[in-house]
């Protein structure tokens, strides 16, 4: 190819305008290109319609005619000669347009203009030809040259390109204002957060005040009516909705957000409904156990727990949280087992077990992935085995894991605390015992001794 042409076509290729989003600005560049490069009058952007039996003029540069808005269509109908030849999607190279075979039904409109060559080159995006870069020649012995031919097909392609760009700034601007309106609820949810931590602060200070059993429970039922709403959407707030909302806006930022990525978050937005749905009714549940327990002469945390049944009811509001890697959670015991134990401290340990299996023993989706909860009786309480057939722990790992900030996943934000506060809460507030066993490739089991308490 000419230097000329190629020095044209590096410059249109660098140019801001081509993926700066604005395809008007980007087609007005092609177009004064085509008219430098081929030194012609007249050139065009010519695309089809809902269908490809009619095109309409996008854009139209004329040396002869400054109105550049000119808007002119033609149809199958008019020129079926001209559309067959499209419809093969292959460059019309006509030095006489008058006698060419694709072109001669246009005599009308090339004489109106002038025109006596016309060179069309197919404009495709995704794969599709979506019309036509039309340049026409004013001069009647003009022949377009091979280099000419293979300078306007690149255009097109440079055209395409723009166009994506201009989708891509398109989708862009939509997930912005999708963006505001979710900041616009995380805020509100927020503030509802802020409330609910407001009262729970209250009731706390002034259960800390009560000594008689009579005054908790008034004092639990007004904790049941203030927190049981507010603490439904701080987990949906807290727990899923920003943290899927920080990993949009950062695919956004980067600048690598996906159709699949925009559906994969619609999906978790659902999952994150039927997780606030299992927790609201857990909540209930757990207030209501909590009024009963408050006619009691010790304190309410500490009960007669059911392992199995708790244990069961607990599994129910944590499998959304391992839904997206398929991961199956079954529990077995060997017997109808009681412990008497913090049920919340019991909980806020299996729960993190379960989160750091997601984070750390599965690392993608799998039908056969399982978690196996067995709880066996002792003589001092209960045994609760927790045991994953994920990827295991090589000695290193195992020897550490317990320590306060030791992570192995640090860069993509874990901070080394989940199996640290287990480990705090089996060993001080149980006053238990945690061990831990794995063979890299073939999972990892914690033991839990969890006695009972006097």
């Amino acid at each position: 190819m000419q230097e000329r042409l190629e020095n044209i076509l590096l410059d249109v290729s660098k140019s801001p305008d081509i993926d700066g989003g604005q395809l008007d600005k980007a087609t007005q560049t092609i177009l004064s290109a085509a008219m430098e490069g081929l030194q012609i009058t007249r050139v065009g952007v010519w695309l089809f319609g809902n269908n490809t039996t009619a095109m309409h003029s996008e854009l139209i540069f004329d040396q002869h005619d400054s109105d550049t808005s000119q808007q002119l269509s033609i149809s199958e109908t008019d020129y079926s000669d001209y559309f067959d030849a499209l419809r093969k999607e292959r460059t019309i190279i006509a030095n006489d347009a008058a006698t060419h075979p694709a072109t001669h039904e246009l005599k009308i409109y090339m004489q109106q203009f002038g025109i006596y060559g016309m060179l069309d080159v197919p404009l495709r995006h995704k794969g599709e030809m979506i019309g036509v870069l039309c340049c026409e020649s004013r001069k009647s012995e003009r022949k377009w040259s091979e280099d000419e031919v293979a300078f306007a097909g690149i255009l097109a392609d440079i055209y395409g390109r723009a166009m994506s760009a201009s989708e891509r700034d398109q989708f862009e601007q939509m997930l912005l204002r999708q963006n505001e309106q979710l900041e616009a609820i995380v805020e509100q949810r927020t503030q509802s957060l802020r409330e609910a931590l407001d009262n729970f602060k209250q009731a706390q200070e002034r259960l800390i005040e009560t000594e008689k059993m009579a005054a908790l429970g008034k004092l639990v039922a007004g904790v049941a009516h203030e927190v049981n709403t507010p603490l439904g959407i701080s987990v949906t707030a807290t727990t899923h909705c920003e943290h899927r909302l920080k990993k949009l806006k950062t695919a956004f930022e980067d600048g690598s957000i996906s159709r699949k990525q925009l559906a994969t978050f619609i999906d978790d937005t659902f999952d994150a409904y039927t997780l606030l749905s299992s927790n609201l009714e857990r909540a209930a549940t757990l207030i209501q156990n909590f009024k009963k327990t408050a006619v009691d002469q010790s304190s309410f945390e500490l009960v007669n727990c059911p392992l199995a049944d708790y244990l069961n009811a607990l599994v129910i509001s944590l499998k959304p949280m391992v839904k997206k890697k398929k991961v199956s959670i079954a529990i077995q015991s060997e017997a109808d087992i009681k412990v008497k134990t913090y049920q919340g401290a019991l909980a806020q340990i299996i729960t993190n077990l379960v989160s750091n299996c997601h984070d750390h023993a599965f690392t993608e989706p799998d039908d056969a992935h399982q978690i196996l909860i067995t709880i066996q009786p002792h003589e001092d309480g209960a045994v609760i085995r927790f045991k994953d057939n994920g990827k295991g722990m090589d000695n290193e790992t195992r020897k550490s894991i317990f320590e306060p900030f030791y992570t192995t996943a640090r860069d993509t934000g874990g901070s080394g605390l989940g199996l640290s506060i287990v480990y705090n809460l089996v060993t001080r507030k149980l006053k238990g015992q945690i061990d831990v066993q794995s063979t890299p490739g073939e999972g990892s089991e914690f033991i839990l001794l969890i006695p009972n308490l006097s």
